[in-house]
């Protein structure tokens, strides 16, 4: 019985997280958008200086996403009892603390430089799953694991097209799970 109503009260928690923020859609366009402009960035002007936008625009995910979601006017229905947001605070630092980690795989080939990222953002999005208990995540997390390690095998070459394709998906994801949020599928 207790365990239930333990669940219960996670559950509603999720379900707090996901109409305050829509299921992550404000912040997850937001960056699709810096994936996007800087994969363009690196082939109008330079890889080196798309690397700066990209880490640069990364960093402003969060505030980014929350002008988005202040556009959207949507209403923050957080309760104080809610500590979900602390989970989503550590899992946003979970990418600058693997800088290090995406520097040493860039010195032999900076090429790799949105792969290796595509990666790093996929499994950074696993945990979502229970956060907004959303599966949806789920999906998200093994594809652009699968991309970013595809693009860094078959073509390490290529500066950019993780990049764009990781951008791409991302817009995907932040369509369909509007879509899934104003049903309320999940």
């Amino acid at each position: 019985m207790h365990m239930m109503i333990q669940e219960r009260i996670l559950s509603d928690y999720s379900r707090e997280m996901r109409d305050t923020y829509l299921g992550a859609v404000p912040h997850t366009l937001f960056t699709a958008l810096v994936w996007l402009i800087s994969a363009y960035w690196a082939d109008a002007f330079s890889p080196s200086q798309a690397m700066v936008l990209f880490i640069a625009g990364g960093t402003f995910t969060f505030p980014g996403g929350e002008l988005i979601r202040k556009i959207m006017s949507t209403p923050t229905t957080l309760s104080k009892e809610n500590t979900l947001p602390h989970l989503f605070m550590l899992l946003a630092f979970t990418i600058p603390l693997s800088y290090p980690l995406i520097y040493l795989v860039c010195r032999s080939n900076m090429n790799l430089f949105f792969p290796s990222f595509t990666i790093l953002v996929g499994a950074h999005y696993l945990p979502f799953v229970f956060g907004y208990k959303m599966k949806s995540f789920a999906l998200l997390s093994v594809v652009l694991v699968g991309l970013g390690t595809f693009v860094s095998v078959e073509y390490p070459n290529s500066f950019s097209l993780a990049g764009y394709a990781t951008g791409s998906i991302l817009l995907f994801f932040a369509a369909l799970h509007f879509l899934l949020i104003k049903k309320q599928l999940i």
